[in-house]
């Protein structure tokens, strides 16, 4: 029975720990950041946190997400799929971590690394630019990309993965 409900009053904005920076799949990172937050005792996996956090959001939240990546260029995939996670392809995982990753059109590549452990969930981003053109599309995405990210791993928190299925 997972009890995570209430364990923590919200997300706390961290430097990405390195048993979670060393699962970026990016040769160079130019941005990171991580968000964790508390846990109780808990028995989903990070896969079904990465969907708690992107796929059970509100409708209009998903729309948003997936239209501003869109607007920026993201190539993603099917919304929801044994390979992606709201249109982000899964590059890897095992039971507590998996990968996320997105190549974008204006020039960088991302990966939104979930990490479960047993008392708390990380979740980081790492961006890698190839194009000068993508450095000044980050300066426009980073803001709401903080917020959002918040906001996803506040509600995941308080509605855990188990006692949603």
């Amino acid at each position: 029975m997972v009890t995570n409900v209430g364990v923590s009053p919200g997300p706390r904005k961290i430097a990405p720990p390195d048993d979670v920076r060393e699962r970026s799949a990016l040769r160079r990172v130019d941005y990171q950041d991580a968000f964790t937050v508390r846990l109780g005792d808990g028995v989903s996996s990070a896969e079904q946190w990465a969907r708690e956090l992107l796929e059970s959001a509100p409708v209009p939240v998903r729309a948003f997400l997936r239209a501003g990546w869109s607007m920026f260029g993201a190539q993603l995939g099917l919304a929801s799929s044994s390979a992606h996670v709201l249109g982000w392809k899964i590059g890897a995982r095992e039971a507590d971590w998996i990968r996320l990753e997105v190549l974008w059109k204006v020039g960088l590549r991302a990966n939104l690394v979930v990490r479960v452990r047993p008392d708390s969930l990380v979740v980081a981003t790492f961006v890698e630019h190839f194009r000068h053109a993508s450095r000044l599309v980050r300066l426009f995405l980073i803001p709401v990309h903080l917020v959002a990210l918040r906001y996803l791993v506040s509600r995941a928190a308080r509605c855990p993965p188990a006692m949603n299925r």
